[in-house]
């Protein structure tokens, strides 16, 4: 067999093995428990953007004042609660649940290699927490701001915002998983104890934070101050790249050394 042969061999192996672990995984992360509670949690984060945004306060504010006002609960409820906090909840089950169950013995007995498995876990994460994340900060954040013109704008900065956020907790979760046997406390404490804290204690503290970043494409695509230093969009949007991809490389080395038995 030729060298390129092999190598086209060896990348269908990979297709199919993650696509195996996805079959597998995606029934372990899925329950209508998870889905009702974080579909409510999202529910009240629109309910609120409404009534926000329909208030007698609101009301008086100029279009520039309610598209900050948007962006601003976008950033304090969606990036700060919805996005971390779902992608935790299902990025630390993909794999984590796995290995408390015995499923991934079942893996294990496969001739696949961890990097399928990993980036699998990932995939599921984010097809389950990209609708309940992106939905409701975007629908939050456009129903604060009343509507006004500019507030498209708005949203499609929302909209980048938690998919690229989404997608880095998701992969960053997923390790985490691998790393504490009760990774949900784990994260929480860092979600709550960092993530919701460091963009508040200045410019350098933001910039070891992905809310920070995620918080800097919200800022610039949507042109809104929100009276910090943002990070360049495409300085942000290559961090959170990174981190996700560094995230699952880690993972992946995790779980080659991890004892399943």
């Amino acid at each position: 067999m030729s060298p390129g042969s092999m190598t086209a061999s060896r990348r269908v192996g990979a297709v199919r093995a993650t696509l195996l672990s996805y079959r597998v995984l995606i029934r372990q992360v899925v329950s209508a428990g998870r889905l009702a509670a974080l579909g409510a949690l999202g529910a009240i984060m629109i309910v609120v953007g409404w009534v926000v945004g329909n208030s007698p306060i609101s009301q008086g504010h100029s279009d520039g004042a309610l598209l900050r006002d948007g962006a601003g609960y976008a950033d304090a409820f969606g990036l700060i609660i919805i996005v971390p906090i779902i992608s935790l909840v299902f990025a630390a089950a993909s794999l984590g649940d796995a290995r408390d169950d015995g499923t991934l013995v079942y893996l294990w007995l496969r001739p696949m290699g961890r990097a399928p498995v990993v980036v699998a876990a990932a995939a599921v994460s984010m097809t389950v927490a990209l609708p309940l994340c992106v939905t409701p900060t975007v629908l939050g954040g456009w129903l604060a701001s009343d509507r006004v013109a500019g507030s498209g704008g708005l949203a499609v900065g929302i909209l980048a915002a938690a998919a690229l956020g989404t997608a880095a907790y998701s992969c960053l979760f997923v390790l985490l998983g691998l790393l504490f046997r009760k990774a949900v406390l784990w994260g929480i404490a860092y979600v709550l104890l960092w993530e919701g804290l460091a963009v508040g204690l200045g410019d350098f503290a933001a910039r070891l934070s992905l809310r920070g970043y995620a918080r800097s494409v919200l800022a610039q695509l949507a042109d809104v101050n929100l009276n910090f230093g943002p990070n360049r969009l495409a300085t942000s949007v290559i961090v959170l790249a990174c981190v996700s991809v560094a995230s699952l490389g880690l993972a992946a080395l995790r779980l080659r050394h991890l004892n399943v038995d």
